[in-house]
């Protein structure tokens, strides 16, 4: 089976409302990672969203990287993010399911943008820094965890990143490749690009529960749409949070 779970990062935008109603209508459950400033700012759609079913997972509050950091003001930004969040769910009376986070540019803490490169870390201990084990520690103890119970990709095979309290991932759509900052900087720039990648990506035809990472900014709502429904024409499963 092509499986995946379908995270969404940097919400809410401009287009928060109409991305809920667009997988709403296709029965795709979604874990939406909020900024906390643009939630102070906005907080209707992250309500509208969790009052649709979708989880709500913290994304920081600055999306600052965490290694341009101290490790008290990661912890700051962390708990900033957690009120704005917690806010929504009393608003929209749900009670919140579990406490995700996903670090800014998947920048653990100490400086190396994961996303860009994750699949050269399937053999690394990804933890074995100072900081990022504190910070693992924390997010631990504050009940942080990964809702992903079927990823069955390689690189979780690897026991730091099974073990992270951190939501990583196996797939990022590179999306935001082709907003108008990045358009034509990078190796993709169309959506054809991207579908194409989608289409030879040997572990997403092949492994079951793979993690995707979307992005809801103002300039990636078409891509996202068009992306989505070529994975459902592809006959991929998108997976329910526990």
């Amino acid at each position: 089976m092509k499986s995946c779970y379908l995270t969404i990062d940097d919400s809410p935008s401009i287009h928060t409302g109409d991305m809920v109603n667009f997988l709403a209508k296709r029965d795709i459950p979604a874990l939406l990672f909020v900024r906390g400033d643009l939630v102070a700012q906005n907080p209707a759609p992250i309500v509208n969203a969790i009052q649709h079913g979708f989880y709500i997972g913290n994304h920081s509050y600055g999306h600052r990287p965490y290694g341009e950091m101290s490790y008290d003001e990661c912890i700051a930004d962390i708990k900033s993010c957690e009120d704005e969040i917690e806010k929504c769910y009393k608003v929209a009376g749900v009670s919140r399911p579990g406490k995700y986070f996903r670090f800014p540019y998947l920048d653990r803490g100490n400086g190396d943008r994961v996303e860009r490169h994750f699949d050269s870390v399937a053999n690394v201990d990804i933890n074995d820094d100072e900081k990022i084990t504190a910070l693992q520690n924390y997010l631990k103890n504050m009940g942080f965890h990964q809702p992903f119970k079927k990823c069955a990709h390689p690189l979780y095979d690897n026991p730091s990143i099974k073990a992270a309290a951190d939501c990583l991932m196996t797939f990022t759509s590179y999306d935001w490749m082709l907003t108008t900052r990045h358009i034509g900087k990078w190796p993709f720039h169309s959506i054809d690009d991207l579908k194409k990648r989608i289409d030879q990506d040997h572990n997403l035809q092949n492994s079951e529960g793979n993690i995707l990472i979307f992005h809801d900014q103002s300039e990636t709502f078409e891509t996202f749409q068009s992306l989505i429904d070529h994975m459902i024409e592809r006959d991929y499963t998108f997976l329910s949070f526990p």
